[in-house]
């Protein structure tokens, strides 16, 4: 009996909504014809076109198709860069064997093969791995406030009392819709940022309710989310976030000491209770977060710890790797040795391995690397995001806002966006030198450009960190087939599909 066992619906999280991780640069998750869109402040849906489906009798493995084993009777299987994951028992593995079936091949082996080419796994002679479609979504970082209740020690804002008034958050709604309908975009993401931006609630409320309003009037899908420390999230607040339909991220890099070292409060005292007492109201209040994990030297030891601890309280999270925030004083002591940081990752992979979640984590385990989707560029500077500072200002990203190129008030904010030579600049991957061969290049995408500029000079080279993130591919990919497997595999039947 052959067994092809795949997720249908694509990074679920657990409230049932379709919608996957946030963090600073992982943001809103969408549910689009049955995928996930994994919005981030500056990532978001790159499409891919299907083929149309070739006599069955013609296709075989693609040459890039890859295995690994799960166990003594099932592999996972995937073409980097193109197909979705899916687990085979040995009786898929020794179809994939004889194939191209040619004039034979019974009724099974034909619906397999349909099922495996539709995943993107055979191929009828093309071998190549093509280039994703334009992303569909205009992405927004609203930075509503500079103040914020805590310091720490790698954030590139520099704090203050300024926020952003309720005039020029209209505005930017304003700009941001203007810029939608200009560049044929159907859909816009907005997220609500600081400092910390639940300081500023009664501006954000306003302001999302205005956005709901243009967004309607307009012919617009809005989906909006808010990042948030977690500290000063009261119940009033968090039913004020529930009733604007907001998703919620809440920063988190460990418990207790873990956290505490890079995230204090202003007065120097640890906010790790403080924050996990507010992501316990947000659960409360029903308003499932999305937990931001930052790895630091100081975090890396604890990250396993504080896995099993969101995996127990079945919360869906992403992992980042510290980045320079460009700042004089640089505190070159948290970014971790890189066989440090990958045997931390692994045994954090190792909690997940015992306990998978419902939902997939292959865009969330590995900082910039997204193996849930094929993307040119690792995020969507300088594409299809606008971040607007407090004062109106317009600027690529959020670690630039010291370097805008533009203003709210101009026709086209988007459009100075993409004509900007100055600030960050966010090449497709095929032009990063290291990068346009790789077989990982549309999963991986180079690495987040401001971060390989600080640690090179340049924007056209892969990502300082390509090491780690090839060292840990195929562990990551891994734990999503022992998640498909630990789900799903009890559905397994004659190419039974989860959800189908």
């Amino acid at each position: 009996m052959i067994d092809v066992i795949w997720d249908r619906s694509d990074n679920n999280p657990p409230d049932g909504e379709g919608l996957s991780q946030l963090n600073d640069c992982r943001s809103i998750g969408i549910n689009h014809d049955c995928r996930t869109m994994a919005l981030q402040d500056c990532r978001t849906f790159w499409p891919s076109a299907r083929r149309a489906m070739p006599p069955a009798q013609t296709l075989r493995p693609h040459a890039l198709l890859r295995t690994l084993p799960l166990d003594d009777q099932h592999q996972v299987a995937f073409v980097p860069s193109l197909s979705q994951v899916a687990v085979l028992n040995r009786e898929a593995c020794q179809l994939l064997e004889r194939l191209p079936l040619g004039a034979g091949g019974s009724a099974e082996d034909l619906e397999a093969v349909e099922q495996l080419f539709g995943l993107g796994l055979l191929t009828d002679g093309d071998d190549r791995i093509p280039a994703p479609g334009d992303p569909n979504v205009l992405v927004a970082w609203l930075h509503m406030t500079n103040a914020c209740n805590l310091r720490c020690s790698y954030c590139y804002i520099q704090k203050s009392g300024e926020s952003m008034s309720a005039a020029t958050a209209q505005a930017a709604i304003d700009a941001v819709i203007r810029s939608a309908l200009r560049h044929g975009y159907s859909e816009i993401a907005i997220k609500y940022a600081g400092g910390e931006a639940s300081l500023h609630m009664d501006v954000v409320e306003q302001t999302q309710r205005y956005a709901q309003a243009q967004a309607e009037l307009h012919g617009l899908t809005l989906h909006a989310g808010m990042l948030s420390n977690g500290t000063a999230l009261t119940p009033r607040k968090l039913a004020r976030i529930a009733s604007l339909g907001l998703r919620l991220m809440i920063s988190l890099d460990g418990l207790a000491a873990d956290n505490d070292a890079n995230r204090p409060s202003i007065g120097g005292a640890g906010s790790s209770g403080a924050a996990i007492a507010g992501i316990e109201r947000a659960i409360a209040a029903g308003v499932v977060p999305d937990i931001a994990i930052t790895v630091t030297s100081a975090s890396v030891d604890g990250l396993p710890v504080l896995v099993a601890w969101l995996l127990d309280r079945d919360l869906p999270f992403s992992i980042s790797f510290y980045r320079d925030h460009g700042r004089a004083g640089e505190v070159d002591h948290l970014r971790a040795d890189e066989q440090r940081l990958i045997a931390g990752m692994r045994r954090a992979y190792a909690v997940i391995a015992q306990r998978p979640p419902r939902w997939s984590l292959t865009g969330a385990l590995l900082d910039r690397a997204d193996l849930s989707q094929a993307h040119r560029r690792t995020c969507a500077v300088g594409e299809n995001y606008l971040v607007i500072d407090h004062h109106g200002q317009v600027a690529t990203c959020q670690m630039a806002l010291e370097q805008p190129v533009g203003h709210i008030r101009a026709d086209d904010p988007l459009g100075l966006i993409r004509l900007d030579q100055v600030g960050v600049r966010n090449l497709p991957v095929e032009e990063k030198e290291g990068c346009g061969t790789c077989d990982w290049r549309y999963w991986c995408a180079g690495g987040c450009a401001v971060a390989t500029y600080r640690a090179t000079g340049r924007y056209d080279v892969r990502s300082p960190n390509c090491s780690i993130y090839q060292s840990l591919y195929p562990d990551v990919l891994r734990l999503e087939g022992l998640r498909l497997l630990h789900w799903y595999g009890a559905m397994a039947g004659k190419v039974t599909l989860p959800g189908g």
